[in-house]
């Protein structure tokens, strides 16, 4: 028994070791091949709304081919940020089943209609019914929140309760959430909240008047163009090996952090967790605000809460970092796990504020960390894709901060990849420090183990 388990360890040891290799070779033959820069505009299902702060696809599809070459048994990937669902289509356009978790709804139904969506000819019939129908229709009923009058001129709140109407008399729920999708992406675009920030940041009443005044114009555009998509996506679909079952997908609506048995261990976790507390970062939950006010919420996978969207921060508020209640408590055991962040809060000085911020979200990022493995296969490779963030005039090293929690939770390292993004770099918030940008990202590489009993 004991040679046995030195011999898979052994060969675990082995294809990390040639995973390494094969992630390093490609620097090596392309030193600018991660960074892909020649990349344009993402494509099919991957371009159905605009999220924030997405994936390049095609990075993390590099990713899993070097490791099917290297493990080819891999049948299960599990992101338990799944926001936009990059990982969960590059997953299934190779055949892997998948399993994600979001605390975003929009994110939920995201990912549940790009990974079940109609076929392109059922979509096109259901926007065109959807289309003549709200020719029809006299007096929709409008939705009531907060704001409503400040985000929305008159005649596109009038057109987008046309279209909320028209697609809730639809019978095929997949066509459904299908179009939900299309009429967030027009709600993105015809609000009075500027496309040019994910906060949600009013346009000048000059502006305003001078912006689209026909919401069901808008989604007429919006939803052929991602019917289009749906064909590519179908194409690629057809690629797989016939002779296979279809991979499957599980969506658990709620925090990383929520308890969930999940019905399978995943073989790989492959991931882009926030790059520090949401609100002042990357606000999934204040752009994702408007869209929910409009969306059936009896459409979205799992039971909706409606104390979601008691204000536009909630979300943001409910997601790593987003109480500070006890943080400071917690500074000395994380210290100890991270040097990295001992040495950050020191640097910070006479700044309680930020500091408080700061042991927020590691708190909170630590126990997420903890919590997905039990979720994982013994030897499970996770593919981290981390940012960092300015803090108080300083960078925020999360990259090594990352590293230690898990080393401390049994991971083993293998290796890091550097990145530097192209032009078109990935946005902040608007407060978040000194620079709204960011011009490099990593890709850590660990292995977890599972605890032995």
């Amino acid at each position: 028994m004991t040679s046995t388990l030195k011999l898979n360890e052994e060969s675990a040891d082995s294809v990390a070791s040639r995973l390494r290799d094969r992630l390093n070779a490609r620097t090596a033959n392309d030193p600018d091949f991660w960074s892909f820069s020649a990349l344009r505009s993402r494509t099919g299902n991957h371009a159905l709304f605009q999220y924030p702060a997405m994936m390049v696809p095609e990075l993390q599809g590099a990713l899993l081919d070097d490791l099917i070459a290297v493990q080819p048994d891999v049948g299960l990937v599990y992101d338990p940020f799944a926001g936009s669902g990059t990982v969960m289509l590059e997953s299934l356009y190779r055949g892997l089943d998948f399993h994600g978790s979001d605390i975003n709804p929009l994110a939920i139904l995201l990912c549940q209609v790009k990974a079940d969506p109609p076929t392109a000819e059922t979509a096109l019939a259901g926007v065109n019914e959807v289309l003549k129908t709200a020719k029809n229709l006299v007096e929709p009923p409008v939705p009531d929140f907060p704001g409503i009058d400040k985000w929305f001129k008159p005649e596109i709140k009038f057109g987008l309760a046309l279209i909320r109407e028209a697609i809730s008399q639809l019978l095929d729920l997949t066509t459904r959430r299908f179009l939900w999708v299309c009429l967030a992406e027009t709600i993105r675009l015809v609000s009075n909240s500027r496309i040019s920030t994910f906060k949600l940041h009013a346009y000048s009443a000059e502006e305003i008047a001078r912006r689209e005044s026909d919401a069901v114009k808008s989604f007429s555009v919006v939803a052929k163009q991602n019917v289009a998509r749906l064909r590519l996506h179908w194409a690629r679909m057809l690629t797989l090996d016939p002779t296979k079952a279809a991979p499957t997908t599980l969506l658990l609506p709620g925090s990383v952090s929520d308890p969930w048995i999940a019905p399978r261990h995943a073989d790989v976790m492959m991931t882009s967790p926030p790059y520090g507390d949401n609100k002042t970062t990357v606000p999934y939950g204040q752009h994702s605000y408007l869209p929910l006010q409009w969306i059936d919420h009896a459409d979205i996978p799992g039971v909706f809460d409606n104390s979601l969207l008691e204000s536009t921060h909630r979300i943001d508020l409910l997601s790593l970092g987003g109480s500070l209640k006890y943080a400071d408590l917690a500074r000395d055991e994380l210290c100890e796990i991270s040097p990295a962040l001992d040495r950050f809060l020191k640097g910070l000085g006479d700044a309680p504020a930020l500091r408080k911020k700061v042991l927020s979200f590691v708190r909170d990022y630590r126990d997420a960390l903890t919590g997905v493995r039990p979720r994982l296969v013994d030897g499970a490779f996770c593919f981290f894709t981390l940012g960092e963030r300015r803090v108080g005039k300083r960078t925020f090293p999360l990259v090594e901060i990352t590293r230690e929690l898990l080393l401390a939770d049994a991971h083993e390292y293998v290796s890091t990849i550097e990145r530097v993004l192209p032009g078109s770099r990935k946005r902040m918030a608007a407060k978040n420090s000194e620079g709204s940008t960011m011009a490099q990202e990593w890709i850590l590489v660990t292995r977890s183990r599972a605890a032995k009993p």
